[in-house]
């Protein structure tokens, strides 16, 4: 069936060439605000990604996940509320975002208030999807009991073939709506895009530019770009192949201080953002480089080092930043000499107005990356410690010269470097610092993490014997030395 031209509203590109490029059919749930279109995305999805609350309009930008039924793969697309006409600033771009995912998709589920009642603006909604031609799937949710469908037959007006009357926050007639959506999917063609190596997210204070940069990266309008704080509240997830790399990219909500944060969304949103943090492989911790680092943007950069995560430090709207005399040697100084740990990470200059800087991003973020999963050969690892012996003699430790016999890699993402040594605390800081310092410069090193342990060992051994590897048990509580 051809499909007609939408009614017009908003263009969006993005959504299109995002479900496109993703190589797989798309199904995008639709519908008026509050109708638990985000509760039905969550538990298709089987997780809690997307935000739910009772909060009108919660829902922004287009949620994507890839997931499966009847062993048929397929995206599935949350969408924001249907609301024509609405009053708030940013509803035109919402149902813009909408309106465009359904027109690319290959089926959209249109979800109904069972418990609110059919009226106008349900119709006038239904119409507008109905226009584009995508093949529709009509829900009546928030039914909960069976005898709750006899409340619901007003919405046989609707005019569908076929009606399901589900709850989504129970899991009641999900099984036949998703059967009678995968049955309007093409057939396959090929195999499904293989996961993405790379996940970086895009972490960082409120209005410091997060979503401009993404849509910059994009090279298309992925998430609603406001200048109100809080505009993003779910992650915003796009996939992006670049130099032979496919990178996934998560803008998450901004994170204020524990403080300052208010409300119900703002606290699901700011967890939600440091839990995609945590689960993603490299941090994009974006600043406002009129600003500076901020006590805030220190957090933020402890939790990534804290999480084992890879760093790369965004100064974003550095074209502002350079007309109040700011400079990038004397940034990068200050920026080291006032805080020490960030030493490790990438810093890029950047202006997602200008563009400026922007393409220096994701060559960043996949060095960070490749380091943060690297491996090494213990003989380039022993060489380097001998120089580091050289270079400064080992420190007095409870009266005992530290002696650091051998070190080897026992764990990748991030690297992590065990030390045998003949103690194993009380090691002086300014040493374990220099340390770092030495196998980072050798190793080239760039935007991970390098964490150092030290193993005590009862026995000694020449320079480049390698010893058995203790168990666990042995590195707490380390074996007598053999008599002699």
């Amino acid at each position: 069936m051809k499909r007609k031209a939408a009614r017009k509203a908003p263009a969006n590109q993005g959504a299109t060439q995002r479900i496109v490029g993703e190589g797989l059919p798309a199904i995008v749930i639709a519908g008026r605000a509050n109708a638990g279109k985000s509760t039905l995305f969550n538990r298709i999805a089987r997780g809690y990604r997307a935000i739910t609350s009772a909060i009108p309009g919660t829902t922004r930008d287009l949620n994507f996940v890839r997931t499966s039924h009847g062993g048929r793969d397929f995206m599935l697309i949350d969408s924001g509320g249907l609301e024509l006409g609405g009053r708030e600033r940013m509803n035109e771009r919402i149902v813009g975002e909408a309106m465009a995912a359904i027109g690319a998709a290959d089926a959209v589920v249109y979800l109904l208030d069972g418990r609110a009642g059919l009226g106008p603006a349900d119709q006038e909604a239904l119409t507008l999807v109905r226009e584009t031609g995508c093949p529709l799937i009509v829900a009546i949710n928030k039914l909960d009991r069976p005898e709750d469908e006899a409340r619901a037959s007003e919405y046989h007006a609707v005019g569908a073939e076929r009606l399901h009357f589900i709850s989504a926050a129970h899991g009641r007639g999900i099984g036949a709506l998703l059967d009678d959506a995968v049955s309007r999917l093409a057939p396959p063609k090929g195999l499904a895009p293989a996961a993405p190596d790379l996940k970086i997210a895009l972490v960082g204070r409120p209005n410091v530019g997060k979503s401009s940069l993404l849509n910059r990266l994009c090279g298309f309008e992925r998430a609603i770009v406001d200048e109100t704080p809080g505009t993003t509240r779910d992650p915003v997830d796009v996939r992006l192949s670049a130099r032979g790399r496919e990178v996934l990219l998560i803008d998450t909500a901004g994170i204020r201080r524990p403080t300052r944060v208010g409300g119900e969304l703002e606290h699901h949103s700011v967890g939600r953002s440091i839990e995609t943090m945590r689960r993603a492989d490299v941090v994009l911790l974006v600043i406002d480089a009129t600003e500076g680092i901020t006590d805030q943007d220190v957090r933020l950069a402890r939790l990534a080092e804290a999480s084992g995560r890879a760093l790369v430090i965004v100064c974003n709207k550095w074209d502002a930043a350079a007309k109040l005399g700011r400079k990038v040697p004397a940034f990068v100084r200050d920026t080291h000499e006032r805080y020490p740990f960030l030493e490790y990470a990438a810093i890029v200059f950047t202006s997602a107005l200008t563009g400026d800087g922007v393409k220096e991003i994701i060559p960043a973020a996949t060095r960070a990356g490749d380091c943060w999963r690297e491996t090494y050969q213990t003989s380039q690892l022993n060489r380097i410690l001998k120089q580091a012996g050289a270079a400064m003699d080992p420190p007095m430790v409870d009266r005992r010269r530290l002696n650091l016999m051998y070190v080897t890699q026992v764990a990748s993402a991030p690297p992590r470097l065990r030390f045998f040594t003949n103690v194993e605390s009380g090691i002086p800081a300014h040493y374990v610092r220099f340390l770092e310092s030495k196998f980072r410069k050798s190793l080239n090193l760039v935007g991970s993490p390098l964490w150092l342990e030290f193993i005590r060992t009862g026995r000694s051994w020449a320079q480049g014997a390698p010893p058995t590897r203790p168990p666990e048990s042995a590195a707490r509580k380390p074996r007598r030395p053999a008599r002699t």
